[in-house]
């Protein structure tokens, strides 16, 4: 309600009663809006991880398949220069060794020809990652020395299963 002065001019503001109201929301929303926020926040970066991860699975997934399919042996020896061989697959003239460097959890694709190396980022895995997340499981065989199936699992996250993706090499008559 606007009341107006002696001289005419309308009289405006707030009454005590919507001063008092305004800041009791106010205080509210002030108490409320950080909470939120950082909550916002944490939910973010797990899911950041997360993606991450399932990203980087992909991508390995991408390149492993084919990689497998065309290789004449699988061992876990080291090549490329590459350190923390998780798996080494060669043909004649190519070697391809994943590995996996544990400081800084990247996973990479090390592709050694006679015209050279070349190195694939295949992503991150969290630091919350096993101290290995990616073993190589070599089929029915134990020994990686020629298996037909060779399957990676990929631990990117304690609380989450396994990813395991598994290939399969063709045959050495063809």
């Amino acid at each position: 309600m606007t009341a107006r002065r002696p001289n005419g001019r309308p009289e405006s503001g707030f009454t005590l009663t919507e001063l008092l109201v305004t800041i009791v929301i106010l205080g509210i929303i002030g108490l409320l809006l950080p909470k939120a926020i950082v909550l916002g926040l944490q939910f973010t970066a797990g899911t950041e991880k997360r993606v991450a991860a399932t990203s980087t699975v992909g991508t390995l997934g991408r390149y492993f398949y084919g990689d497998v399919h065309s290789a004449d042996t699988v061992t876990t020896d080291p090549a490329c220069g590459a350190a923390g061989v998780i798996v080494h697959l060669s043909r004649p003239g190519t070697d391809v060794v994943y590995a996996y460097d544990q400081p800084t959890g990247a996973l990479s694709r090390v592709k050694c020809t006679d015209a050279g190396v070349v190195t694939t980022s295949l992503g991150r895995l969290g630091s919350a990652a096993p101290t290995r997340p990616v073993t190589l499981i070599c089929g029915a065989e134990t020994p990686c020395t020629s298996p037909m199936e060779v399957t990676l699992t990929v631990q990117s996250d304690p609380a989450a299963p396994p990813a395991a993706l598994t290939a399969v090499r063709r045959s050495s008559a063809s």
